[in-house]
């Protein structure tokens, strides 16, 4: 009985290696890693910007995209974990408070870089308040860094209004 058990427990650790071995297989395909989609949520509001400039203060969506890496300066970027060409990069950014000026409306932008590279801009959308979305496809590889940039054009008197913090400001590589 004891000589069952353990031709048994050889066999079950061997499956177990086995299976190991094909996860793997699986996972790394010729040396590159298999792409994993990633995301991160904005932490925190913040001024929107009268120049192009990048949106900081992000936090990794791990909930809904395990793995995801939020990179320095200021969790300003997101890494992409693995190679896809084409991937989908989808940006939405939720903003309140960009108020008309004696000149006319404040449009707001959104643009989307992968490392220094810009991929994708929105076009203008008016204030007061509501959200900056972009979709795009781009080649993304290993490592590399997604980072959002936003922009307001105000006119006199008006204001270029917040950047909302939570899961409505997001960017995602899928």
């Amino acid at each position: 009985m004891a000589a069952e058990r353990s031709d048994l427990e050889i066999a079950r650790n061997r499956s177990r290696h086995l299976f190991s071995e094909f996860l793997m297989s699986l996972i790394i395909v010729s040396g590159v890693l298999a792409f994993v989609p990633s995301g991160m949520t904005k932490n925190g509001t913040q001024a929107m910007p009268t120049d192009w400039a990048q949106i900081t203060g992000w936090t990794a969506d791990v909930g809904n995209y395990p793995g995801s890496v939020v990179v320095p300066p200021n969790n300003s970027g997101l890494k992409a974990l693995g190679t896809k060409q084409p991937a989908s990069i989808a940006a939405a950014v939720k903003f309140t408070g960009a108020s008309e000026g004696w000149g006319g409306v404040t449009t707001l932008r959104v643009r989307v870089r992968v490392n220094s590279t810009v991929v994708a801009a929105s076009d203008p959308i008016n204030g007061p308040d509501g959200t900056l979305l972009l979709n795009t496809p781009a080649n993304i590889a290993e490592g590399d860094v997604v980072t959002v940039e936003c922009m307001a054009t105000v006119q006199s008197g008006g204001q270029a209004g917040t950047i909302s913090s939570g899961a409505t400001t997001y960017l995602r590589i899928l």
